[in-house]
């Protein structure tokens, strides 16, 4: 299925003002990042309370957190849990658990609230979560570079690999401007993010694979812009499903899932964006510099 019918759009010569424009997002990003500080992240990455609580009645998750700000915490996340929607996960800085229990029940009344449990996540603990996610990128990077050099060339995965982290960096930049937190479930979503972006760039290097095969020139400028727009239909086709399907979960997936899926939305979006501008423009300008006979 066409989406669109012979395009032929330049996108390698638009490439120095796709790369100003993630530039510009990245370092709106940096500097939100860097002002909100420890506010950045969740109670996973920085150690905090959990309180398990209990209603006589379904409860509304907006409520709670109004009420909550009359305390003034510094950081805290509600979570409904459940089919009747009367269990509730507060997450919310260190030493502040008992405060919230007690304010709690003076709002709702003692009998109609139960505690079902309170935990602890100690700065050690946060830490080690902090050093397995930055692990986990890393290996993932690693792995990906090594697949994309042994199927194409070094090249080929350098621009990729750079891609993949445009994209994560193009995420939490925009998840900091929204001055939404850094927990457990985004990570989940970066790590979901880096798939994707590397499918679907991976679907033009092929097809540029494929080009390159079948002539004898060295302009890669037309081949690569070619391959692009010979791919374009496909790559607009799976972002669309895919972002079908996310906006679901951000509209009816509830507060619990929110975060989660605004960033896989925000980062399929990139992934796409990444694929048709960034990825092979990378090549492209390497090629510039120091110029490079594609075996493939």
């Amino acid at each position: 299925m066409e989406l669109i019918k012979n395009p032929n759009f330049d996108f390698i010569g638009k490439r120095k003002i796709m790369y100003l424009v993630s530039l510009c997002v990245i370092i709106a990003g940096i500097i939100s990042f860097v002002k909100r500080g420890k506010g950045n992240f969740g109670v996973d990455f920085t150690g905090g309370d959990i309180l398990h609580l209990e209603f006589n009645q379904k409860v509304n998750a907006l409520e709670i957190r109004r009420m909550l700000k009359d305390l003034k915490i510094a950081n805290f996340t509600v979570q409904i849990l459940g089919k009747e929607g009367r269990e509730v996960i507060i997450r919310s800085s260190p030493g502040t658990s008992d405060t919230i229990l007690s304010f709690m029940k003076q709002k709702v009344g003692e009998k109609n609230l139960i505690l079902k449990g309170k935990s602890i996540i100690s700065p050690s603990m946060s830490k080690t979560l902090m050093r397995k996610a930055i692990l986990a990128f890393a290996w993932g990077l690693i792995g990906i570079l090594f697949y994309i050099t042994i199927r194409f060339e070094f090249r080929f995965a350098v621009g990729a690999t750079i891609a993949i982290f445009h994209d994560l960096l193009v995420v939490l930049s925009i998840l900091t401007l929204l001055k939404k937190q850094i927990d457990t479930t985004v990570i989940a979503a970066l790590l979901t993010i880096a798939g994707y972006s590397v499918n679907d760039t991976v679907v033009v290097f092929d097809r540029i694979r494929e080009n390159l095969k079948k002539t004898r020139s060295t302009d890669y400028f037309n081949i690569f812009n070619r391959s692009i727009n010979e791919t374009l239909s496909r790559t607009i086709l799976t972002s669309l499903t895919t972002l079908f399907v996310v906006f679901c979960i951000f509209f009816f997936g509830g507060e619990a899932l929110h975060t989660f899926s605004l960033a896989l939305i925000a980062g399929f979006i990139t992934g796409t964006y990444s694929s048709i501008f960034i990825a092979s423009s990378l090549l492209i300008d390497w090629h510039r510099v120091k110029p490079h006979r594609f075996k493939l």
